[in-house]
């Protein structure tokens, strides 16, 4: 009765808990290699005063420097509606030598004096107008990198030469669309409808950028996300919030010192060429560091129109090595890994090995509840989800050269003692559940374990889905793959099931409704993989799992309290209590058990098997 008493005291305890755990607002411990958490498949840019300089300031110097009364070009441009000299230029419906002689004659009447407007469009298509703004091409260039489509949807003329004014790299754009070639121009909505049935997205999937007022409002009311651009640093934030991706940190341009970065940048071009079979004149290399580890760096490069990821490994080990015999050895098993090009394993390039893969183009989200989607498409991302974990756990390893990859005997075990040995190495003043875990973990695993592949970090921000398909193309960060137990990447897929939403650590979904969401239950995703798998007894150790892995966090935790913030009590905090959470799941292990005892084995249909809930 004693023994019953103090386990209901542990989970009420751990119920008070959760009110406080997530009020401490700490950094995550769990870095994120990269990822983009938007709903939008396209972002479109204006070219005039977006990408290139504003030709109204341009205007204004050239007024200033030929004697015309300021204002003259505007008002002329404003005057007499859609059939105006203007409108017929940007629409393609008059040439540039029609265009000089009646802009500059309008102009002229206006300003009463005459106006050198052969000038004025030589300007337009010179010096500073032709060099693209450095901060809304890094923000181009990112939005590309995590997936989603660009286009350019300019108000444009024709030039003497009778090709439009286009500046840019054209192989940054899925699609380009210019008033002067389709005979429509910015506001009319048949040309905002044009640019989407051409990058195949919907109004509501697109955000769109111009610098004037009229045209952000005919965007806005199609049902686009529009921002109208005035300061390029605050528009910029503001599609960084939109799409939730960061948008900075690539630095094109030859020569250029990539920010936060310390690649010496000479030897990886020479690699890079080496390495792609790319010319001497190829672009130069842009560079955008993602996040980084204490064991590893990761950059987003961009060069010979190829996107790619390298990781740089920081710590000295043979991880690298063995994740590029992974994916390898995975290319071609039906498992969707991403494309690895090269292990560079020497030294003079970048002082420590690297491995070299290519970008994997698609969604990937960050926040579990998958904000923006519709109920429908939320289960199917989860379904296919689970579909792609079925698969590795299926890996003929005999197959693909993989018998011999980790360690197959009693994995649980070992992890146990691993992580038990960090927590010991970084151990700070003792923490009450983390040793009972250690006592009792060793007691209670799971009495059978099966060996497949696993992955070891199996969650939905490790995957990168299609654009458009529910359906997975990429699984990343494969560091932690092994032959080992299923079950734990299965149950470590499900954690965010079992906690809130400001959880700090990792983002949960416990509070958030999962059925008007559309989201599968524990119950229901358990369901599928056993089902799928063939396993007729469910899960029955779920408690013990669980506890297994926010044990794991907790040790992880701690040891980076140690080696980064050291006597900082908040984070030692943290900690203890995830280590709380860790032991109401084993207490939860305990009723489990006690239960099964009283009740026959064929009692309990549901594949958690008599899980007792919360």
């Amino acid at each position: 009765m004693m023994l019953m008493i103090m386990m209901m005291k542990k989970m009420r305890t751990a119920a008070r808990f959760r009110s406080q755990l997530w009020s401490l607002k700490m950094p995550s411990l769990c870095h994120r290699s990269f990822a983009a958490i938007s709903t939008y498949k396209a972002v479109i840019f204006d070219m005039y005063g977006v990408l290139i300089p504003s030709p109204v300031k341009l205007a204004t110097v050239f007024e200033q420097q030929n004697s015309v009364p300021l204002g003259t070009l505007g008002k002329a441009i404003r005057t007499g509606g859609e059939v105006n000299v203007w409108k017929r230029f940007m629409r393609g419906e008059i040439g540039a030598e029609e265009f000089v002689e009646a802009f500059g004659r309008q102009c002229s009447e206006i300003a009463g004096c005459p106006v050198p407007i052969g000038s004025f469009l030589s300007d337009l298509t010179s010096g500073p107008m032709t060099r693209p703004l450095p901060i809304m091409m890094e923000a181009l260039l990112c939005t590309r990198s995590r997936g989603l489509k660009t286009a350019v949807l300019s108000n444009n003329f024709l030039q003497l030469n009778g090709d439009p004014f286009l500046p840019l790299d054209h192989s940054l754009f899925d699609v380009i669309v210019e008033s002067c070639r389709e005979g429509l121009s910015k506001p009319d909505p048949r040309i905002y409808h044009l640019c989407l049935n051409r990058l195949g997205v919907s109004a509501h999937e697109a955000v769109f950028l111009d610098d004037l007022e009229l045209n952000v409002k005919a965007a806005a009311q199609l049902g686009m996300h529009a921002i109208k651009v005035g300061d390029l640093a605050v528009s910029v934030k503001e599609l960084e919030g939109v799409l939730g991706i960061p948008l900075s940190g690539i630095v094109p341009g030859p020569g250029s010192a990539p920010r936060a970065t310390k690649l010496p940048m000479d030897q990886l071009t020479q690699y890079l060429r080496k390495a792609l079979h790319l010319s001497d004149k190829a672009d130069p290399v842009a560079v955008q560091q993602l996040s980084p580890s204490q064991s590893n760096s990761l950059y987003h490069l961009t060069t010979g129109g190829r996107h790619l990821l390298l990781r740089k490994q920081q710590k000295a080990s043979r991880a690298m090595e063995t994740e590029y015999r992974l994916l390898k050895a995975l290319n071609g098993s039906g498992i969707p890994v991403p494309e690895i090009i090269d292990l560079c394993e020497d030294p003079s390039v970048l002082g420590a090995p690297f491995l070299l893969m290519e970008v994997c183009l698609g969604r990937m989200y960050s926040d579990p509840s998958l904000p923006g989607l519709t109920p429908g498409d939320r289960r199917a991302l989860y379904q296919a989800m689970q579909h792609t974990l079925c698969q590795i756990h299926c890996l003929d390893t005999r197959a693909v050269g993989l018998e011999d990859y980790g360690e197959p005997v009693d994995y649980m075990g070992l992890q146990v003692q691993w992580w038990t040995q960090q927590y010991r190495d970084s151990e700070t003043p003792p923490i009450p559940a983390m040793e009972r875990l250690i006592q009792w973990l060793p007691l209670h695993l799971p009495k059978h374990q099966r060996t497949t592949q696993i992955h070891g970090s199996f969650r939905l921000e490790n995957l990168v889905f299609h654009p458009e398909k529910p359906e997975v193309v990429a699984v990343m960060d494969w560091g932690r793959s092994r032959l080992g137990d299923p079950l734990t990447d299965l149950t470590f897929s499900c954690m965010a099931h079992c906690l809130p939403q400001d959880n700090p650590l990792l983002t949960g979904i416990s509070d958030r409704g999962l059925v008007q969401l559309g989201i599968p239950t524990v119950e229901e995703v358990m369901g599928q993989y056993c089902s799928s798998m063939g396993l007729e007894e469910g899960v029955p150790d779920w408690n013990f799992y669980m506890a297994f892995h926010l044990f794991c966090l907790a040790s992880s935790h701690q040891g980076e309290s140690k080696s980064t913030i050291a006597g900082q009590t908040g984070y030692g905090r943290l900690a203890e209590q995830v280590a709380d959470l860790a032991w109401d799941f084993a207490t939860k292990e305990g009723f489990r058990i006690f239960n099964a005892m009283l009740r026959s084995p064929h009692a309990v249909t549901s594949p958690l098997k008599g899980q007792v809930a919360e």
